[in-house]
């Protein structure tokens, strides 16, 4: 479905220190295409089977009531608004790394909130090699950005390249396994004692994996500038292997506020069908 609104360059360009990737829109995203995304953030959110059960003998508001006030962020002040589109990038950062790079996002993290107006804690995605045992890590700082413009980050103030990885520079000088420790114990309370042993080796040996680093953005088209890849070059940047992916979106913040109906049409859909 991706493919019928995204495609993907590779840039082969090798003056960078790092890997670019470049993800741009063939034609505006269709019907079908929206409906699918609204799906896909819907399942991002809440296993829609568990709507099911829950809402299935109760009246439609209710659901809406629940969707609206428990699941997505409401973009009623500054902070929803930038969580709002946050989640919104790391959810289609996930279905582009797994329908164009073929691997796997072994959590859908965002389930996991106590609090809709706010972002997860924790590496923003990991991802790894899809068949056989685990050996390609893929750790993920993703941003969303509707305008580009220098942003702080400690004393500093850079472009949001450089920002993010300074983010994911930190958290690598920390442990910061704590996706797959999570994972970990998920599947250990349900019994799923292979998979549990799985993600325990990735935080009890992580000198074991092939660590990949990855830089994600969600970018307005209309507001990309070439400064934010030059920015991040000329911070020579030490992680390796390092890569970059940029995606730029025309009307993006028009497409994340459109999500919210097509996401609470889903439910319903879903539920009462």
């Amino acid at each position: 479905m991706l493919d019928q609104w995204l495609e993907i360059n590779k840039n082969d360009d090798m003056s960078f220190v790092f890997r670019l990737i470049n993800i741009v829109e063939t034609t505006t995203p269709e019907d079908h295409v929206k409906d699918y995304l609204g799906q896909e953030i819907l399942k991002a959110y809440k296993n829609i089977d568990y709507l099911k059960f829950i809402y299935r003998e109760e009246p439609q508001d209710k659901l809406i009531k629940y969707i609206t006030e428990y699941v997505l962020p409401s973009g009623k002040n500054q902070i929803a608004k930038n969580v709002q589109q946050g989640d919104f990038g790391e959810i289609l950062a996930s279905l582009i790394v797994e329908y164009f790079m073929g691997l796997t996002v072994p959590i859908r993290k965002l389930r996991w909130k106590f609090n809709h107006e706010r972002s997860m804690f924790c590496t923003d995605m990991i991802a790894h090699n899809t068949h056989g045992a685990i050996k390609d890590i893929y750790y993920y700082e993703v941003k969303t950005r509707l305008i580009i413009r220098k942003e702080q980050f400690g004393n500093e103030s850079n472009y949001i390249t450089v920002n993010a990885y300074n983010s994911l520079l930190k958290d690598e000088k920390t442990p910061n396994e704590g996706i797959a420790n999570f994972l970990s114990n998920y599947y250990y309370e349900i019994n799923d004692y292979d998979a549990a042993s799985k993600y325990s080796a990735i935080v009890n040996h992580p000198e074991r994996y092939n660590r990949n680093f990855e830089l994600f953005f969600v970018i307005e088209k209309a507001k990309y500038i070439d400064a934010i890849i030059d920015d991040l070059q000329n911070s020579h940047p030490t992680l390796s292997p390092l890569c970059v992916t940029v995606v730029l979106i025309d009307q993006l913040g028009r497409l994340i506020l459109a999500m919210k109906d097509i996401v609470i049409a889903n439910a319903i859909n879903y539920v009462y069908t």
